[in-house]
């Protein structure tokens, strides 16, 4: 029997809309979960994020994590102790809001751009000290695979603990090492989120499932069977879908997960 993994979205979906305007679209296109992104939504629409978590559970949605901003967040790599201990205490006040906003995971990434730090023991002693606050507080933290491929896997084997896990971007793995499963294949029992899109091979495009290069086949091959969580995209529209309504967009969206979600369920069966 396929396992009905639940259906998400990220609540910015690529059209500027209302914050509860674009939770009501997705409620009504069949999504179950959503996630939010950590900052103030600023004009045309204001809203403060310490309002987004009610108003998400208010429309009937459960919200799956938030996802923190990641300025500089290659300096918790720092040899420098003070450098790092000011990125640590930023990441430890935002696993307080999620234990204060009733949200059970924080996404993040482990460092910015393309010219990343090499994993290294301080920032080790980073992650230990954000894990154990993470435990204290019984908060999931989500350590999501970017443009350097090597740092998730070395995190996960350093620290075993059942609040870190991993956030697979399926984008972001095919931009940087498309022939190596190693992260699903190996550390498939830590895997807690998805961020599904496709892209050209080129940039982090943030195409549905289809739309792009990415091989769904091999994806699904590797993806561990074990996973239970949501399946979440986390894609924006082409220049031609931001034609169209957002309504279009987001039934496709589902009928696009919905496809995905039968074909993990397929190979994990056989596989």
């Amino acid at each position: 029997m396929r396992h009905q993994y639940p259906l998400g979205i990220f609540s910015w979906f690529g059209f500027v809309l209302p914050f509860q305007e674009r939770l009501r679209l997705i409620k009504e296109a069949g999504f179950t979960t959503t996630s939010i992104w950590w900052e103030d939504e600023d004009t045309p629409w204001p809203v403060k994020k310490e309002s987004m978590p009610q108003l998400v559970r208010d429309m009937g949605l459960v919200l799956e994590n938030l996802h923190v901003p990641y300025n500089n967040s290659s300096e918790l790599w720092s040899e420098r102790e003070s450098v790092r201990s000011e990125f640590i205490q930023r990441h430890i006040r935002w696993l307080n809001d999620c234990a204060t906003h009733r949200i059970p995971m924080m996404v993040m990434h482990l460092t910015e751009g393309v010219d990343a730090p090499a994993p290294n023991g301080d920032g080790t002693k980073s992650f230990r000290e954000l894990v154990k606050v993470a435990e204290e507080l019984g908060i999931m933290i989500a350590i999501e695979n970017t443009r350097r491929s090597d740092n998730v896997p070395y995190l996960l084997s350093k620290i075993q603990s059942n609040y870190l896990g991993f956030c697979y971007d399926s984008s972001h793995h095919f931009l940087s090492d498309k022939q190596d499963f190693n992260l699903l294949e190996n550390f498939g029992e830590r895997l807690v989120a998805t961020h599904l899109s496709d892209n050209d091979g080129l940039e982090d495009r943030h195409w549905l499932p289809g739309h792009g290069i990415i091989d769904w086949v091999m994806v699904a091959q590797h993806f561990p069977t074990g996973y239970r969580r949501c399946l979440t995209l986390e894609a924006y529209p082409t220049t031609e879908e931001r034609e169209e309504s957002p309504e279009i967009y987001l039934k496709r969206a589902i009928q696009k997960v919905k496809n995905l979600r039968d074909q993990l369920g397929i190979e994990g069966l056989s596989g």
